[in-house]
């Protein structure tokens, strides 16, 4: 009797459990844009999945102003429920400072770094890159913070034959919460018709296959060449299968998270 009321206590300590993972991961999901947002510039489309009930990984659209399109992504070190709680300090803060359109990508860095510091006193930081696009101009400005290099292809002029070019968008600084007071650069980029943009985590580059070899990033660069001239949610939709294929039968061991932006 003394046996089976512990077992029974268990189980009920781990439905309870289960329970509580299944609202956080539906409270997180609920962190996360419903769906992409129309903009004239381009289309966009997003793809993650959890290696666990609950994410460290984030990515958001936001609209600071009449004229302003903010794309984002972030990755929390770490996995499960303590990066999901940072990870919504990200969210919080990110949407805070960037409701104000006069802040620059780069104190808007300076900013979220100060705050996810305070927040974590450097047990805890993020890789973080923003893309702010102007879509009167098409002009856009970024900062990399300590985050996967994202790739901006570039397709080649129709007359012209050869691959399209990709540019890696690296400026930046260190990743977010480890220290205080730290400065960023940011760069800028002028979009032409055409022009798509992949923001992705480490967990697409590091998905294993089953003889243990990663996705790796230059099977993301070929892909993308091979696939430029799609809408940005079918390219999101093969990027998707191509790791899940890749990875088959080989359990997710972080976060698979990528943002793609096809200039109109």
């Amino acid at each position: 009797m003394i046996e089976n009321t512990r077992l029974t206590s268990r189980i009920v300590e781990q439905e309870v459990l289960r329970r509580d993972l299944a609202l956080a991961a539906e409270v997180q999901r609920r962190l996360l844009p419903e769906q992409a947002p129309h903009a004239n510039v381009a289309t966009l489309a997003a793809f993650t999945i959890a290696a666990r009930n609950v994410a460290g990984d984030y990515y958001d659209f936001l609209q600071a102003g009449e004229h302003w399109l903010g794309i984002a992504l972030a990755d929390v070190s770490g996995k499960g429920v303590a990066a999901a709680l940072i990870m919504s300090v990200v969210q919080a803060s990110l949407r805070v400072i960037s409701s104000d359109d006069r802040v620059p990508p780069k104190l808007l860095a300076a900013r979220m770094n100060d705050f996810l510091y305070r927040s974590t006193q450097s047990k805890s930081y993020a890789t973080f890159f923003f893309a702010r696009v102007d879509e009167r101009t098409r002009q856009m400005e970024y900062v990399n913070a300590g985050h996967n290099p994202p790739f901006l292809l570039r397709p080649q002029p129709a007359a012209s034959e050869g691959e399209p070019s990709i540019t890696q968008l690296t400026a930046g600084g260190m990743v977010l919460g480890l220290f205080p007071d730290l400065e960023f650069d940011q760069a800028s980029v002028q979009l032409q018709s055409g022009d798509v943009l992949l923001i992705f985590t480490d967990g697409v580059t590091e998905a294993l296959n089953e003889a243990g070899e990663e996705f790796g990033e230059t099977r993301v660069r070929d892909f993308l060449i091979a696939h430029h001239d799609q809408p940005a949610q079918a390219l999101a939709d093969r990027l998707a299968e191509s790791v899940r294929a890749w990875s088959a039968g080989v359990p997710l061991h972080d976060d698979v998270t990528f943002v793609v932006m096809r200039v109109a």
